[in-house]
């Protein structure tokens, strides 16, 4: 009897508990980070070409704010890793992030004008559509750190604010 109880128990646990844990570390601390950090990245890297090639004053202006705001926002997740001892690991959100990222990329380097200029906006705007998906989808249930979580918050507002400026943007280019 004592036998056929424990292998209930190794069965409950490797069959229920597994799949739970699996839920709940998907977007654990060093996923969240490797998440947000890819976030943050790939806005830096797709507004500095967006400073160089860009034809638009406003496009120019938003491309500069993305820079300064989203090297902020590493600095200060940087900071948040660090000091709760949280090191990066790939996450699947964060491999799709850079994937479309590099994407963008290459359609940008291809395009000089009006259609790079609407190329960029289309894309800041996508990606900050996905980014607020992630975030409230899979982060801000799962993230437990408290620094974090109130970081995750703020980066949400920002990004949203981000989002409603590209797409004022966007309509006037046209």
């Amino acid at each position: 009897m004592k036998k056929i109880t424990s292998w209930l128990l190794l069965a409950a646990i490797s069959f229920g508990f597994i799949s739970m844990a699996h839920a709940q570390n998907y977007n654990s601390a060093p996923e969240v980070v490797s998440t947000l950090y890819s976030i943050n990245k790939a806005q830096i890297e797709t507004a500095q070409i967006a400073k160089n090639k860009t034809i638009n004053d406003s496009v120019l202006k938003f491309a500069n704010k993305m820079i300064n705001d989203h090297k902020n926002a590493q600095t200060k997740l940087d900071q948040i890793a660090k000091s709760n001892n949280i090191n990066k690991i790939s996450s699947a959100d964060a491999r799709t992030i850079r994937g479309e990222a590099r994407k963008a990329m290459r359609a940008m380097k291809k395009v000089n004008g009006i259609t790079f200029d609407q190329t960029y906006m289309d894309y800041t705007i996508n990606s900050h559509k996905k980014a607020l998906n992630v975030i409230n989808d899979y982060i801000l249930p799962r993230v437990q750190n408290t620094e974090l979580k109130n970081y995750t918050l703020a980066m949400r507002q920002n990004i949203m604010n981000h989002l409603q400026e590209a797409q004022q943007i966007r309509m006037n280019i046209q």
